[in-house]
């Protein structure tokens, strides 16, 4: 209490205690010293946390996205803790430091993190088109969500297509989540060829048509299918089961999706991606059956001035002792259709097979990814190159993916 004499009359003032938050002695007194270093998706925030007048009870970590807290555990003068993204962007970091009186201080920072830049130094410069009567198809099977980094693996996809302006794509295991909410007719959010087609529009400006359908389960929850991607307007389409299995939930159950487009010369192509069982046994005809219903298609679709691309995961290796073989003779024996892999790497069907033309490790390494054109006079392959591996892009799939350019003659 405060005692005022104002000329001849004592007034009291009764000073009333301020909130504790605004008196509190310790705030201000904390101090975050933090840094944060990027390393494409993984920040990396390190420094420390003192207080001139209370110990240090606590500190946490919110890295602006759904999940858990980071609670720095031990010694809060040398912090050092890790966060990786599934997505880049911008994100509001939290760090919030309690002392043991309870006074809390928190520091906001806005991080930006971005998809590692993707080198394409690997591939082959006469991969790239060089005149407008050139075209690139490239094949890749995307795993079924089952990679690691699987946005960043993605970016490196769209990143290879935009950059080299690849006309045509068909991929395998282009899966979507059974749960994920419905954009279309029989598309969703999570759908590995719309997520490319929206990252391509996003990122180069480009604009790709494309269609999906698939043919069973993955896991039991993911819609495993096949795509065609194109430059050009998709005039035609459909999918089509190949396999004697048509049950969603056999994996054993093969489509085959056909898209045609036009050129801007009035040529149409065709292009046919397929994912094959594999031969089960010595007397297993099902992989040669599944080859005969998807060359009936390809004969089927084409009519005068057209021409057809057959590419995907066949699951069969020409360089495997007979008669594991048999699928990919089946495919080329009649000379219908050129391996155009194997039209510029004359060597891809040497034995003892060399691994550089291997599309797949694991259990079974050899090269069952391709890329088939039907036979014609007025297209002639440039070259060919697996670039999804190590020495070339980098991995992006359990598959290394087969990427062909080839000039139309007239």
């Amino acid at each position: 209490m405060i005692f005022i004499k104002v000329k001849n009359t004592l007034i009291f003032l009764v000073l009333m205690p301020l909130p504790y938050s605004c008196v509190d002695e310790s705030i201000g007194q904390t101090k975050l010293t933090l840094d944060y270093t990027t390393d494409g998706l993984e920040l990396e925030l390190s420094g420390n946390v003192v207080n001139s007048s209370y110990a240090i009870a606590s500190v946490s970590i919110d890295w602006g996205e759904d999940g858990p807290l980071t609670l720095v555990a031990g010694n809060f003068d040398s912090i050092n803790e890790t966060h990786k993204y599934d997505n880049e962007g911008l994100y509001n970091v939290i760090t919030k430091a309690i002392t043991a009186v309870g006074d809390t201080s928190i520091e906001q920072q806005e991080i930006t993190v971005s998809f590692t830049p993707t080198s394409l130094v690997g591939i082959r410069q006469t991969m790239y088109k060089a005149a407008a009567n050139e075209y690139l198809f490239l094949t890749l099977n995307l795993h079924t969500y089952q990679e690691e980094d699987q946005l960043q693996k993605l970016n490196m996809i769209i990143d290879v297509i935009g950059s080299m302006d690849v006309d045509f794509i068909s991929f395998q295991e282009c899966a979507q989540h059974k749960s994920a909410k419905l954009i279309n007719e029989n598309i969703r959010e999570d759908n590995m060829a719309y997520l490319i087609i929206a990252g391509l529009q996003k990122k180069y400006g480009k604009s790709y048509d494309f269609i999906w359908d698939w043919s069973h389960y993955g896991w039991n929850v993911w819609e495993e299918g096949v795509a065609v991607l194109s430059k050009y307007p998709i005039i035609a389409q459909e999918a089509r089961y190949v396999s004697s299995a048509t049950s969603k939930n056999n994996i054993e159950a093969r489509k085959v999706i056909y898209g045609a487009s036009q050129l801007p010369n009035g040529s149409n192509i065709n292009l046919f991606s397929a994912h094959l069982h594999w031969r089960k046994s010595l007397t297993d005809q099902e992989q040669n059956n599944q080859i005969r219903n998807l060359q009936a298609m390809v004969d089927e679709k084409s009519t005068s001035g057209t021409y057809s691309f057959v590419s995907g995961d066949f699951n069969g290796n020409p360089t495997s002792n007979s008669p594991w073989s048999e699928g990919y003779l089946t495919m080329v024996d009649n000379g219908s259709y050129i391996d155009t892999y194997l039209e510029a790497n004359a060597d891809a069907n040497n034995k003892p097979a060399m691994s550089k033309h291997y599309t797949v490790l694991g259990d079974f390494p050899g090269r069952i990814d391709y890329i088939f054109m039907k036979t014609n006079p007025d297209f002639t392959v440039i070259d060919s190159q697996i670039i999804f591996k190590p020495s070339v892009v980098g991995v992006v799939s359990d598959h290394y993916g087969v990427i062909t350019k080839v000039k139309q003659n007239n």
